[in-house]
């Protein structure tokens, strides 16, 4: 007999798996009891409410409890043919025929904006918008078709764009109702305003800071709607068994089956969804986090306001971004007649961003002819770091460029006669680089009562760049020169600071148009008369002579050799 008092270890082990099968049980019957439920009959008749993800889980089941209330219900949805189905068996079952299904995909600007459109046209009014679809990966780096981390994009960009599009019509159906269904799993993330497109990281985690951010976003949002009578709110749902499980790759889906039965039903699931769109317990409560029906507690880290006011701003400018670049591409297709357009995503500040960017060219470009590094930025007084620990006009300016050259390289060399033009400036004069002081490269806790001047630096590093690129590129067909433009009237100067703003006023009359500061760029990229010139400084469509310091063949190398450190190339890289 054994010390337990069994007679053989069959009977222990049968005993064991008993015992272990009683407590999981009493543990699924205790989240039963726990489990909030929304037992009101409140009725819905004459109200419209629009569910995101409403094909499948939570938000089928909430769709589906809306309709049996008498609500109109608008299911917007990315899979078409997984929606009608649902909108099938709502209607069947609920014999509610005002249950409609649009088409929309969050991880997608255009897609987003169509659907807000169509709203705003068959619409009259909107009493609750929830935000329930969601989308979660492990391992897999994906990006949306703008660019943006698709995580990001579908979790939190989607939905932040959609309540803009429909907020009027929100405001003029109040008292209305905003809810967003995000998840406990914020404790084990925040977000990073610095790289608010992580194209880089871990998609398991960024799921995590995708609920931290719409938790932000609500209370941001409840702030900004005090006084309209609508209101925000969100919450966790549980852990449920729902579609949004179905990335997770094997072996870890073994684990996941044992997990998954404790999981609550999709029903159970959408309780706090409906009790915050239905409840009037809740009506004026905004700003809030709810769990099983109740109000529940933030974490200290996540009610920093000021953090949720700058993810708000940063936010609004990437859909802003998106807008003016897409009306800009419209715009040149209709006068070139040119179809072979193409916007693609790319912070140039962020190393992560111009990998991701650099990825794709190469997977869908077979050669490049001419790459031309325009953009740029100029910084006021304060300078900014990177999440990169880049100093950010430097890292815009230059070491984006610089890493970006290097990836892309094999696809020029691919050219018959490749070419890299570098707009760079005459500012350049009034600067200084000494590739031995890493203060001097990377100038992190640089201040200067000259405002510009970390952009007069990243222009001299730009020129000592191309130089030392051009000596490097020798032998091939590729050629590297850099010009200046010219003083032009372009966003670039817009954070010159007040009061200086004011004395710009008067210079920027004489400034060139951009379509005059364009002109240099142009000729270095398609005329036959610079076809075998590389390493030259040009202005006004001529070679104009550089100043001896920028010019120090050893300090050129020398910055290359550092700025391959700083911006991490590695041996698997391409190497120049």
């Amino acid at each position: 007999m054994s010390p337990l008092g069994f007679n053989d270890p069959l009977s222990a082990v049968a005993s064991v798996v008993t015992g272990v099968a009683i407590v999981l049980s009493l543990i699924k019957y205790y989240l039963y009891l726990t489990c909030g439920h929304f037992t009101s009959s409140r009725k819905m008749e004459g109200k419209t409410v629009i569910i995101t993800g409403a094909n499948s889980g939570i938000g089928k089941e909430t769709a589906r409890d809306l309709a049996k209330r008498g609500a109109r219900v608008i299911m917007a949805c990315r899979n078409m043919e997984t929606a009608k189905q649902a909108q099938d068996e709502i209607v069947k079952e609920t014999g509610n025929q005002n249950v409609t299904v649009l088409k929309l995909d969050l991880s997608s600007q255009a897609s987003v904006r169509e659907f807000a459109a169509e709203v705003l046209r068959t619409e009259r009014k909107l009493d609750v918008l929830v935000h329930n679809a969601g989308f979660a990966e492990t391992f897999r780096k994906t990006q949306s078709v703008d660019g943006i981390e698709f995580t990001m994009a579908t979790n939190h960009y989607g939905p932040f764009l959609l309540t803009h599009l429909l907020i009027d019509l929100l405001k003029r159906s109040a008292p209305s109702r905003i809810v967003v269904v995000a998840s406990e799993l914020y404790r084990f993330a925040s977000v990073n305003l610095n790289n608010l497109n992580p194209v880089g990281s871990l998609p398991a985690y960024l799921y995590y800071v995708s609920k931290c951010a719409n938790i932000m976003f609500t209370r941001e949002l409840a702030r900004r709607l005090e006084g309209t009578s609508v209101t925000a709110n969100c919450l966790h749902p549980g852990m449920i068994d729902s579609g949004i499980w179905r990335n997770v790759p094997f072996p870890l889906t073994l684990p996941m089956r044992v997990i998954k039965s404790f999981f609550k039903t999709n029903v159970e699931g959408a309780q706090t969804s409906l009790y915050l769109a239905c409840s009037e317990e809740v009506q004026g409560v905004s700003g809030k986090y709810f769990m099983d029906c109740k109000e529940a507690s933030l974490s200290a880290g996540i009610s920093d306001m000021e953090k949720a006011r700058k993810l708000w701003d940063e936010s609004a400018k990437i859909h802003l971004t998106f807008k003016m670049v897409q009306e800009v591409l419209e715009e040149i297709m209709a006068e070139t007649g040119n179809t072979k357009l193409l916007i693609k995503h790319i912070d140039i500040s962020s190393l992560a961003s111009v990998r991701a960017f650099a990825k794709e060219i190469v997977a869908t470009e077979p050669v490049i002819d001419v790459l031309i590094h325009n953009a740029g930025v100029a910084q006021g007084f304060n300078n900014k770091v990177t999440s990169d620990g880049l100093e950010f006009t430097m890292a815009t300016n230059y070491y984006g460029p610089f890493l970006l050259t290097h990836l892309l390289i094999d696809l020029l060399k691919r050219s018959d006669q490749g070419r890299i033009v570098i707009v760079s400036s005459k500012l350049y004069q009034f600067a200084s680089l000494n590739p031995a002081n890493i203060n001097s490269i990377n100038p992190i806790n640089y201040f200067s009562l000259f405002p510009i001047h970390l952009y007069n630096l990243s222009k001299f590093a730009e020129i000592m760049f191309t130089q030392e690129l051009a000596r490097r590129l020798r032998g091939t067909k590729v050629t590297a020169n850099c010009l200046h433009p010219g003083v032009i009237d372009t966003g670039i100067w817009r954070n010159v600071p007040f009061p200086i703003s004011i004395l710009f006023k008067p210079i920027q009359m004489c400034f060139r148009t951009p379509e005059e500061g364009a002109r240099t760029s142009i000729y270095l990229s398609v005329s036959p008369d610079v076809e075998q010139i590389s390493g030259q400084y040009f202005r006004g469509c001529k070679v104009h002579q550089l100043n001896r310091r920028v010019q120090h063949v050893a300090r050129q190398h020398d910055l290359w050799e550092a700025s391959k450190k700083l911006v991490k190339l590695t041996a698997d890289d391409p190497q120049i």
